[in-house]
């Protein structure tokens, strides 16, 4: 019974808390996860910490993860009396080795997902003659830096990572090849990132990087396996072998393996949804499978999970949607541990003067060697010298690659630990510099003048579009909007015959008669963005853009309008950071002569889920406005401009269910559409797009122009709320965007110049009866005026319009004569019925703000004209 209660107080000891007295610090063989635990916070918060600066200057996050061991490893903290004994004790680091090298063998899978092998097929010359260039030339200078290092370092001997007892012989040709693969690798993950991140995925420059990135990484792993066969068998026959063998598994894997997996991919529908819980089963066990086997036939575990990523096929999306599932889990946790591990490897107080000397050597050479090689390559591929010379800067980039090279040669003692702080500190400086040096000598400037200078021959030998061609662009960064944007699409197609015939009055017999009317064409291009993250499924999913737009929902509902219709759908998609969603419209537009933009609004007006006891039967409506909604809205407001007219759609029903039938409406029934003119560019742009849409015979439109009234007449409305309309306390506390209701002081001769456009537009289209859309029978135009023109044009909606109907509105931002005028009745408008909220505001204008407010059932598009200079008002 003693011998029981003694056993039974020892393991009370060892699992006991800290109100037993245990010390959680204090590495605990039955319990090692209780220091592990605090060792991986403490590593997983620096390194985001530090990446939050070095993000700023556009820095791969494996740059913060390698310094943060660094600084949390000898080099620095390790100098504190006690640092190292306390929270990364030496014997504790094998339990998180052990986590970081499983994740490195899913990371590696993922790397071969990322590695799709179309890339290279698709120019095959260009990236043999770079790839060869840029392993050749850096395996021929790193053949000189290995002959100095080998004698300078002493790493003729090496003592074992794991076991200090054991000294290793390191035969020279074994270092000489691992110094030479390691000068001449490409980091394709990162370069990956980087080009993502410049948008120049899809340059020349940066498809020819990429493309010759992927030929680069393969052979150096070839050769890295080649490094270690030798260096862990004990003869160089048993190193053949081992490479046959590690090459026998390869082919079995790409033969046996894979045509057996595609089988398992169909079978279990995992190529058309995401993979299914068995399917990602399978692949992940044959992942440690093929490591296991790798790694017992002396290459590396790493290899196995390499392999098994590249053969896995890309089609259907599958590759994309598997990352999808293991990534961040991958990326957030193991990977950090696995870099910061090498940084607490890295002792760069014990490098001395000649240590340092040969880290400025070693960063030299390996720059040298890429560059130079490489942009000799790119240069008989037909880029100019600085193109070419971009392409030598990326290839130059070492990052995440390289470190895990660096730490394969280190565990199998191929490199003392001297080496591999200065081929660290070269890999560090070498992915550091690839972003600025790229961005300095290929600038933005730059990019497009090559751009157009390629484009100029092509452009000329095609048709110039007419000024009277609809270009539309249809912007799209959520699923929810695709409904509500195909229905406004279809309104603008023509139908399927070259003519339409259109029922006009004659002004003179008061009579109705058929004219034919010629058809304009209409284009409609579709911009789906998407947004581009630190994860490598939203880099992969930017690498394989024809892969995706042929899985996307939206892309294909607007193909299969294509091939219904007679509307002309060019469909594109970018993956871009959400601050960058802006200049790829703006690029997007210029590139499609563009002249109309439609924006879904995602803040007030959004339709969600309906509760099913809802008497009202009506959609609900998110007044929240999103500041991130708001903000990109107004870019696009104030940049987009200055190429095209620009739309914002808020969708509250068009065409869908009527709350009053009870029924769903006809497609082919009438809509009704509103337009309230006050006056302004804003407002001629509404009026010209309203003329576009009787190209329908289904639509019928009512434009009011309401004149401002110094006098009460009978047209004035006070509108008063029907229920009170409740802020957000979120919305109340928001600060405020970079606009302002103030009282505007103009000249006469400004507002007179705008009443005279105003008057000229209306007279030429609506008041002569000489044009085609004065003619038409589904145009109505009334003229009044009112001391209350704003509420009067509300009133005037809701009596006209439903649901499924639409209100058109020019924004109203550069009317100076109209801000004047109404911005009093607006005050006392939000004062009465409340408001959507700042944001809603400054981005869409007072006009539309108080048809939101006002309770106008009908679907909205606020439209700002082309090349309107954007005040602050």
């Amino acid at each position: 019974m003693s011998q029981f209660l003694t056993r039974r107080s020892g393991n009370v000891s060892e699992q006991s808390g800290v109100l037993s007295g245990a010390n959680p610090m204090v590495v605990n063989a039955s319990d090692p996860l209780t220091l592990a635990i605090i060792q991986i916070v403490i590593i997983v918060a620096f390194t985001r910490l530090l990446h939050l600066g070095l993000k700023r200057i556009r820095q791969p996050r494996v740059i913060s993860e390698v310094i943060g061991g660094i600084i949390l490893g000898p080099s620095v903290l390790g100098h504190i009396p006690g640092y190292m004994n306390s929270v990364f004790p030496t014997t504790s680091l094998t339990y998180l080795n052990l986590l970081a090298n499983l994740g490195l063998l899913l990371y590696l899978f993922i790397v071969g997902l990322e590695l799709n092998p179309t890339m290279i097929r698709k120019s095959i010359k260009s990236v043999i003659t770079i790839s060869a260039s840029g392993i050749i030339l850096p395996f021929a200078l790193g053949v000189g830096v290995a002959y100095g290092l080998y004698d300078s370092t002493g790493n003729q001997q090496v003592v074992d990572s794991k076991n200090a007892n054991v000294i290793h012989e390191v035969p020279f040709a074994s270092f000489l090849l691992f110094i030479c693969v390691a000068m001449a690798i490409t980091a394709f993950p990162v370069l990956a990132r980087i080009l993502s991140e410049l948008k120049l995925m899809r340059t020349p420059v940066g498809s020819c990087a990429l493309s010759s990135a992927v030929g680069d990484d393969i052979t150096a792993w070839i050769l890295l396996a080649l490094v270690i066969a030798i260096i862990n068998a004990s003869n160089y026959l048993t190193a053949l072998y081992s490479f046959l063998i590690c090459t026998a598994w390869t082919l079995i894997v790409g033969f046996i393996i894979r045509p057996i997996l595609l089988k398992l991919i169909v079978l279990t529908n995992s190529n058309q949804t995401s993979p299914s819980t068995l399917m990602v089963a399978i692949t992940l066990s044959i992942v440690l499978l093929s490591g296991f086997i790798t790694n017992i036939i002396g290459i590396h575990y790493i290899f196995g999970g390499f392999i098994i990523g590249v053969i896995l096929p890309h089609e259907g999306g599958f590759a994309v949607a598997l990352t999808e599932k293991i990534e961040d889990l991958i990326n957030v946790l193991f990977i950090p541990i696995y870099f910061t591990l090498s940084g607490l490897k890295t002792n760069i107080s014990d490098l001395g003067a000649s240590g340092w000397g040969w880290v400025v050597l070693v960063i030299i050479v390996a720059m040298l060697g890429k560059i130079t090689g490489c942009t000799l390559a790119a240069r008989t591929t037909g880029l100019t010298f600085r193109e070419a010379l971009t392409v030598g800067v990326f290839m130059s980039c070492k990052g995440l690659v390289e470190l895990i090279i660096l730490n394969v040669g280190y565990d199998a003692s191929i490199i003392n630990s001297k080496v591999f702080s200065i081929m660290v500190i070269m890999a560090l400086v070498t992915t550091f510099l690839t972003t600025p040096l790229a961005t300095y000598l290929y600038p933005t400037q730059y990019q497009k003048q090559m751009e157009n200078q390629r484009r100029k021959d092509l452009e000329s030998k095609e048709s110039p579009h007419s000024k009277d061609d609809l270009r539309l662009l249809v912007v799209l960064n959520k699923v929810e909007n695709l409904p509500a944007m195909v229905t406004f699409v279809q309104l603008l197609q023509h139908n399927n015959v070259l003519n339409n015939k259109s029922t006009l009055k004659n002004s003179e017999e008061e009579s109705e008669l058929s004219i034919t009317k010629a058809m304009k064409p209409i284009s409609v291009h579709v911009l789906r963005l998407v947004e581009l993250t630190q994860r490598m499924s939203a880099v992969m999913k930017f690498n394989e853009i024809s892969e995706t737009i042929l899985h996307d929902p939206i892309m294909n509902m607007f193909s299969a309008i294509s091939q219904v219709s007679s509307v002309k759908v060019d469909a594109k998609l970018s993956v871009a950071s959400p601050k960058d969603f802006c200049p790829e419209i703006t690029d997007r537009i210029q590139d499609a002569d563009i002249n109309l933009v439609i924006i879904p609004w995602g803040g007030a007006g959004e339709i969600v889920d309906t509760p099913i006891d809802n008497d009202d039967h009506a959609p609900r409506e998110k007044k929240h406005t999103s500041p991130h909604v708001a903000n990109f809205v107004q870019g696009i407001f104030n940049e987009a401009a200055n190429y095209a007219s620009v739309g914002v759609f808020v969708d509250r029903g068009l065409g869908s269910f009527d709350s009053n039938t009870r029924t769903i409406p006809n497609p082919m029934g009438y809509l009704h559409v509103f337009i309230p003119f006050f006056g302004g560019a804003d407002d001629r742009e509404a009026l010209n797009f309203a003329f576009k849409l009787l190209e329908s015979p289904n639509v019928n439109i009512n434009v009011l122009r309401i004149i401002k009234s110094e006098q009460p007449t009978d047209h004035d409305v006070t509108l008063k709320p029907e229920t009170q309309i409740e802020i957000p306390d979120d919305e109340k506390d928001r600060p405020s965007l970079d606009r302002q209701i103030s009282t505007i002081s103009i000249s006469e001769a400004v507002e007179n110049q705008e009443n005279k456009e105003d008057e000229s537009f209306l007279e030429k289209n609506l008041k002569s009866k000489t044009g085609y859309p004065a003619r038409n029978a589904r145009i109505s135009y009334q003229e009044i005026s009112s001391n209350t023109p704003i509420q009067t044009a509300v009133e005037r909606a809701r009596e006209i319009v439903n649901r499924k109907d639409l209100v058109i509105v020019g924004r109203s931002r550069h009317s100076h004569a109209n801000e004047r005028h109404h911005h009093g009745e607006f005050r006392e408008l939000i004062k009465n019925l409340g408001s959507y909220g700042n944001d809603t505001y400054k981005s869409l204008g007072y006009v539309s703000e108080a048809f939101l407010v006002g309770g106008v059932k009908a679907s909205l598009l606020v439209l700002q004209a082309k090349n309107v200079e954007v005040e602050k008002i």
